[in-house]
């Protein structure tokens, strides 16, 4: 489905239908309102960068942005953080309130999740960005691929072991979908990425 410069898929869809079905408390539109603000500081840090972005699509597991132009490593990185950086800010803010705490928790959580640093998110591409701006990419390429080799790994025991403790088996999903995305690192701004955006001529 697209609706202008969005496209939203079939995944993405049937995803919110499913957590709208099992959601009991109303925890759906507030975990999309701190994903739509997330997306929206990317957005804005993209253009303050001097990047236009042709078209968003929403899928089952993110959005990921057409970006138009050049984006040096110094931008990229800024505007990898501008999301999580969103989110950390909304859940200072609305922890203060009593009636808040709750998008305060889901703020805080998408934030945190987001600066883990592997490439299919925000705080990998981050971290690309700033090492390959000071030891340049072949070098940054290496030592990332080892960073996220040992976050991977860590988070897959993590959630083999808090699935055997009886824990939900959303921890070992999101580690197996992280591992089985792991893709070769490139120069800054060429990257594509399910949790970013990609450069279109």
């Amino acid at each position: 489905m697209r609706l202008g410069r969005v496209e939203v898929s079939a995944g993405c869809l049937l995803l919110l239908a499913w957590l709208n079905y099992w959601d009991t408390q109303g925890v759906v539109p507030l975990a999309l309102a701190a994903c739509l603000l997330h997306e929206l500081a990317h957005y804005g840090a993209l253009r303050l960068a001097g990047a236009g972005v042709r078209r968003v699509r929403l899928t089952a597991v993110g959005a990921e942005m057409e970006v138009e132009g050049t984006l040096g490593y110094g931008g990229d990185c800024l505007a990898a953080l501008a999301g999580p950086g969103c989110n950390l800010l909304l859940a200072l803010g609305f922890c203060r309130w009593e009636r808040g705490r709750l998008f305060a928790g889901l703020n805080l959580a998408l934030g945190c999740f987001n600066l883990l640093p592997v490439g299919r998110l925000d705080g990998g591409r981050a971290l690309y960005a700033g090492l390959a701006a000071a030891v340049g990419p072949g070098a940054a390429g290496a030592v990332c691929r080892w960073i996220e080799s040992i976050a991977g790994a860590a988070l897959l025991a993590a959630g083999v072991c808090f699935f055997c403790l009886g824990g939900n088996v959303t921890l070992l999903l999101v580690a197996l979908w992280i591992g089985a995305g792991t893709i070769p690192l490139k120069k800054s701004g060429n990257r594509a990425c399910h949790m970013g955006w990609k450069r279109v001529q």
